[in-house]
């Protein structure tokens, strides 16, 4: 009994500090983990090994589990969700051919469903 109720305990404290943590950001969760695939695809910067603290590693996980679901809508749907290419289009200004590029890359197995999208109908 002790070792479950220390276990929801460590559950509750993490998701707070995440949850915390992600709400002083004001930026929409997911939005951050398309910013962190983003800067993961540019050439790492000058400085020796980045440092990786356990906040990061909570938001890694997170950030799988988001493009999970939202791999599963998209094979179940056909298409985006609407609030993946809102977030997109803000990420990239409303640049359609940016958001473009970055579906082509990151979603390999479904690129034909990114030419009908555009930031204007989302």
């Amino acid at each position: 009994m002790n070792t479950s109720m220390s276990t929801i305990i460590i559950f509750f404290m993490t998701f707070s500090v995440v949850f915390v943590a992600v709400m002083a950001e004001k930026i929409n969760p997911e939005e951050i983990c398309i910013r962190r695939n983003i800067a993961r695809s540019q050439p790492p910067s000058s400085s020796a090994e980045p440092k990786i603290s356990k906040f990061d590693i909570f938001v890694d996980q997170y950030c799988r589990d988001t493009g999970r679901a939202i791999m599963f809508y998209v094979r179940v749907n056909r298409k985006f969700p609407s609030h993946y290419v809102k977030m997109l289009c803000n990420i990239y200004e409303n640049d359609e051919k940016r958001v473009m590029d970055y579906i082509l890359k990151r979603w390999l197995g479904f690129s034909k469903l990114a030419y009908g999208l555009t930031c204007v109908s989302h």
